[in-house]
């Protein structure tokens, strides 16, 4: 068996604590019924803490009507792929099911959409890699026509980010661009003991539910999703200065501050969700 080094080369520190790991699961399997979910992604399974109470309760469940028709394993470390290929077509041999397993193998970034968006409408779970965390959830996120719930770890300062309210310390871009989209709340805490190996930091777990309409509404195309992500990104970039300050580097954001209104001796994090919507329309207008 590879040494830890090898495994905690992708980030990994493994959950260990079984009330978490029961917490985790039955909220994913509870959520994803609540939303008529088909399919259910679990990323980075790694030895399995929480994918095999995940198989327990979708045993139970599957006698109901809807339920999951698919659970779909993404991994990138190719020894838990080839372990996880042994598991599966072990199960098959044992017990007959009415959903389906399946093991992906390669980076999550990395893999195509059709990969891993099956079986939707999608829930999704997860004890993300503090590494790449924001990166997957980013990814995930878009998807807000495919899937309606997500159960994710993170970092605890990432998560406090994600669920921040506005005004506070963690409140800024990342806030806005998920909030905008979902509504985040926690779970629970999961201190560095409930790991192996324990990490320096403690965890969080959040739930995120897709909101059914955004607080800002931003246009589907590249262009406009782009364009939103650079104007959060530009007012947070100097949060402590005043908005007219602190985007003197983007002359055509001034200028929709201009035309909002929208106050410019205001910091970013003092802006509503209405002000907002207006200062993204004035941007918009002017391209």
């Amino acid at each position: 068996m590879p040494a830890f080094g090898k495994r905690r080369a992708f980030g990994q520190h493994f959950l260990r604590d079984p009330g978490i790991i029961r917490i985790i699961a039955q909220t994913a399997v509870e959520e994803a019924s609540k939303n008529d979910c088909r399919g259910l992604l679990e990323i980075g399974p790694g030895k399995g803490a929480i994918t095999y109470p995940l198989l327990e309760l979708l045993d139970q469940q599957s006698w109901k009507t809807p339920h999951i028709e698919r659970f779909t394993l993404a991994e990138r470390d190719i020894k838990f792929v080839n372990d996880w290929h042994d598991r599966i077509d072990a199960r098959k041999a044992e017990t007959a099911t009415p959903y389906e397993v399946k093991i992906q193998s390669g980076d999550f970034l990395e893999l195509a959409d059709e990969k891993w968006l099956t079986g939707t409408p999608l829930a999704v779970v997860s004890n993300l890699p503090y590494s790449a965390g924001t990166a997957i959830l980013t990814r995930l996120a878009g998807h807000t026509k495919d899937i309606p719930v997500m159960v994710l770890m993170f970092q605890a300062e990432v998560a406090f980010r994600l669920r921040a309210e506005s005004g506070t310390k963690a409140w800024g871009s990342l806030s806005i661009w998920i909030q905008n989209l979902w509504d985040v709340t926690q779970l629970c805490s999961v201190p560095p003991e409930a790991f192996t190996p324990p990490p320096d930091v403690d965890s969080e777990v959040v739930v995120l539910k897709r909101r059914t309409t955004p607080r800002v509404e931003v246009p589907n195309d590249a262009e406009s999703q782009q364009l939103w992500e650079s104007l959060l990104k530009a007012c947070f970039a100097h949060r402590r200065k005043m908005l007219r300050s602190g985007l003197s580097a983007h002359p055509q954001f001034i200028q929709a501050l201009q035309k909002a209104p929208i106050d410019p001796t205001l910091r970013a994090e003092a802006l509503s969700w209405t002000q907002w919507a207006q200062f993204f329309s004035a941007v918009q207008s002017l391209r």
